[in-house]
């Protein structure tokens, strides 16, 4: 897997900010390298879904995988975003606040001969407070936008391994016959 690319940059990125309840912003958000980070993230979320990822410094300039891997999956970071606005309104837990996170990426697997396999776009989504249910409110349950911009990353990175066309793309290996994660009970 090459390194994801993007036109955000590689060095301290404003991703958003902090809104005060006049709309006037407070405080500007911004994340070392957000490139690295959705890397390393993709890289971990590969791993977790059983796969064996290997890091490339570059992109191969054909475009295919290297001698030893059966795939490439390429990535571009289009957006990788929170604000956080704050309302007049006061509650017993403090000032009102709502808060989104966006990350969005578009992917792309070819196999050996260079075919595309899969191509899609994903986005992971992150909204404080969540939204209310049958009229019920909820409190948020994210209060930092580092929190909220993760779970964000986390959702979009999630999505891509729970993208069927990404996972029929890939090769899965079946279940051991004998394996069971709820033991059998004694007869």
């Amino acid at each position: 897997m090459p390194p994801t690319t993007s036109s955000l940059g590689s060095s301290d990125v404003e991703v958003g900010a902090i809104y005060k309840p006049d709309g006037s912003a407070e405080t500007a958000l911004k994340v070392s390298d957000p490139v690295r980070v959705f890397t390393d993230a993709l890289l971990k979320g590969l791993v977790g879904a059983g796969l064996n990822p290997i890091a490339l410094d570059s992109s191969p300039g054909d475009e295919k995988p290297p001698d030893g891997s059966d795939f490439i999956l390429t990535s571009e970071l289009e957006q990788f975003e929170v604000n956080k606005r704050f309302g007049a309104d006061q509650t017993v837990h403090g000032q009102y606040f709502t808060m989104r996170a966006v990350v969005r990426a578009k992917f792309q697997l070819k196999n050996r001969d260079g075919a595309v396999l899969y191509s899609g776009e994903i986005t992971g989504l992150e909204t404080e407070p969540p939204t209310p249910v049958g009229g019920e409110i909820f409190l948020p349950l994210e209060t930092l936008p580092a929190e909220s911009l993760s779970v964000a990353l986390s959702r979009a990175i999630g999505s891509l391994m729970l993208e069927p066309k990404f996972q029929i793309a890939l090769p899965t290996q079946p279940a051991e016959a004998g394996a069971s994660p709820t033991p059998k009970s004694p007869q």
